[in-house]
């Protein structure tokens, strides 16, 4: 995480914030594009006024499953993220086969 992202995560990190966490499944044959489409949406994302932190994670044992962990400071910065160009355009590249937001339970 840069030296910006850090510190604006520490800006934030007092306040309580919106966290999503989501299951990213990637269609057959496109984990190498998915995983690269997700580093330049995490890049783009972590430049947004209202993004406080924002970082995926690719399964070891399943190359087209991710894990994007995504805080904001409110519900209105997210749905800012999701109308931006680089957003819009994530989902245009057509690599996603499912995404299942996960509820706080599944950590127990």
């Amino acid at each position: 995480m840069s030296e910006r992202n850090i510190n604006h995560a520490n800006t934030y990190a007092s306040r309580a914030t919106l966290r999503k966490i989501v299951h990213i499944t990637g269609k057959t044959g496109t984990a190498a594009a998915l995983r690269a489409a997700l580093a330049d949406l995490e890049t783009a994302t972590r430049r947004e006024a209202g993004c406080v932190s924002f970082t995926f994670f690719q399964a070891l044992s399943a190359e087209d499953h991710f894990l994007l962990i995504e805080d904001f400071v409110g519900a209105a910065d997210l749905e800012a993220h999701m109308q931006q160009p680089h957003t819009r355009a994530f989902f245009a590249r057509n690599l996603v086969e499912r995404i299942e937001a996960m509820g706080k339970d599944w950590l127990s």
